[in-house]
């Protein structure tokens, strides 16, 4: 069933215009195919990665030879950090200690000399936003049959997390009553065509004072034609910076605004965001925003970071009921089989894939580079999308050993949600060190399923048709009963998450 005939017409609100198509998807393989022939044909080179430096110079010959080898070097050193991170994951699981314990020693190793109150604060922003596109992204699942042809407007998405971000960490220091919040639909429930995307409430009255309408086409004549196609009636128009002006213009009669409040009934507001702003992800950390007047201890952030532990592990099973990517894999195939399928398929099932992770990590940083997808935007770190790419190969494995019956649906879910793990301890463990906006690690649970799916299924097919379909079947097993496995999973997640942000801030 396509998404048209399973959606109705009033959920496509969500549904955005940074869409993965099959076009896109073809240009991705002609790039992952030369990227696994230079490898396939690499020989002695294989172990030094030469082959991986001349294939990014091939493909980027716009960029200098110190780009192109520090390019060659991060996609390297992070899928050596994301292998490493992963085994020691599985040997610890296999001594009995649990992945979320895994996951917050990891972090707290990262952080010596950080003050614990900066930590904290850095915690609960990679809460906030993780859970919000776990949220997101389970919600799409759950209605739509993991059948996605389109990608959720992450613009959209990045934005309205960075409003309300900003927006609460002002009202918080300010001791404002107001707060900001991003609306969801209950479980199983789908968006409701014309709905509120954020609004703003007084949380001691719980009267509701504004409304806002998120819109972020990438030029004005695009955000116009969105606005244009809802009825977005006693809302506020929240766009770019750069088009706010002249679409006040063309909506005379509308409110269009570039932030939350900063109006006569409510005085705080949140920091304009430009469309580039989103495009580059640079969404910095706040140092005196969050809740700086939290006193945070070494119990509070430990029991935050074990939490986000779980985030993690869900994030990883819901990317495996997104069938998008594989699928998209497949039509981009279309039967022509990359030649050396059988190197693939040993590396694949003796674990000696280093290389063909390489070379994945390295197709989908050139799409990035070049333009072809819209997610991750140019200019994204190349360790961020290699561990996408890790992850994706990683999946396609597990898929294998479902179709095969080596591991039943269950186990393949759990592994899944250790591939997922082992990416954010390494992403939000190296995030906080460097001072990276949490808010840039918001896009990965929405778009990192697809890209992963896409790239990982393209590598299953490219090891022969029986490895492919394997794979392809294995995802459908393994969607096929993961929704109210996944569903029960969340929903205990978020029970424990409330009670942890109740004990930290329900005094504010």
């Amino acid at each position: 069933m396509s998404e048209q005939e399973n959606m109705k017409e009033q959920d496509f609100d969500r549904v955005g215009i940074d869409e993965l198509t099959e076009k896109e998807a073809e240009e991705v393989r002609k790039i992952l195919e030369r990227f696994l022939k230079a490898y396939q044909e690499s020989g002695e080179e294989q172990e030094t990665y030469e082959w991986l430096e001349k294939q990014l110079k091939a493909e980027l010959p716009e960029k200098t030879e110190k780009e192109i080898k520090q390019l060659k070097d991060k996609i390297i050193s992070s899928i050596e950090e994301y292998n490493a991170d992963l085994e020691d994951l599985n040997e610890k699981m296999r001594q009995g200690e649990t992945k979320e314990k895994w996951f917050a020693d990891k972090l707290e190793e990262s952080v010596k000399g950080v003050s614990v109150n900066n930590y904290g604060n850095y915690l609960q922003q990679i809460n906030n936003t993780l859970e919000a596109a776990n949220d997101l992204m389970i919600d799409t699942v759950m209605t739509n049959s993991c059948e996605i042809s389109k990608c959720i407007n992450l613009d959209g998405f990045i934005a309205e997390q960075y409003h309300v971000n900003t927006f609460n960490a002002r009202a918080a220091l300010e001791k404002s009553d107001f707060r900001a919040k991003v609306l969801r639909p209950l479980p199983g429930e789908n968006f409701r065509k014309n709905s509120f995307d954020v609004v703003i409430e007084n949380t001691k009255t719980g009267e509701r004072v504004h409304q806002y309408q998120l819109k972020f086409g990438k030029n004005i004549q695009e955000t116009k034609q969105l606005l244009n196609h809802g009825n977005y009636n006693n809302q506020r128009y929240l766009v770019p910076a750069e088009q706010a002006q002249e679409l006040q213009r063309e909506f005379p009669t509308k409110t269009v605004t570039d932030q939350l409040g900063g109006t006569d009934k409510v005085k705080v507001e949140s920091d304009p965001l430009t469309k580039e702003q989103v495009k580059k992800m640079q969404l910095e950390t706040q140092e005196g925003g969050g809740y700086q007047e939290i006193d945070w201890n070494i119990y509070n952030t430990r029991e935050l970071a074990l939490h986000l532990g779980k985030q993690a592990a869900v994030s990883g099973m819901q990317s495996a009921l997104v069938c998008t990517g594989i699928e998209l894999a497949g039509k981009a195939i279309n039967g022509e089989m990359i030649e050396g399928g059988e190197v693939l398929e040993t590396a694949l099932k003796t674990g000696t894939d280093a290389g063909v992770k390489a070379a994945a990590g390295g197709a989908l940083t050139v799409a990035s580079e070049r333009g072809i997808i819209a997610f991750p935007p140019k200019g994204t770190a190349p360790g961020m999308i290699a561990k996408i790419a890790c992850v994706g190969v990683e999946n396609i494995k597990i898929m294998w050993k479902v179709a095969k019956g080596e591991l039943t649906i269950s186990e393949g879910l759990e592994q899944m949600g250790r591939t997922s793990v082992a990416m954010y301890a390494g992403l939000s463990a190296g995030a906080v060190g460097a001072g990276i906006g949490a808010a840039a690690l918001g896009w990965i649970p929405i778009a990192g399923p697809i890209l992963g799916g896409l790239v990982g299924g393209m590598v299953g097919y490219a090891a022969g048709s029986k490895f492919g379909t394997a794979v392809f079947n294995g995802a459908k097993k393994v969607v096929s009963v993961g929704k109210k496995m996944l569903q029960k999973t969340w929903e205990g997640v978020k029970n424990v998450g409330r009670k942890i942000t109740d004990k930290l801030f329900g005094w504010l």
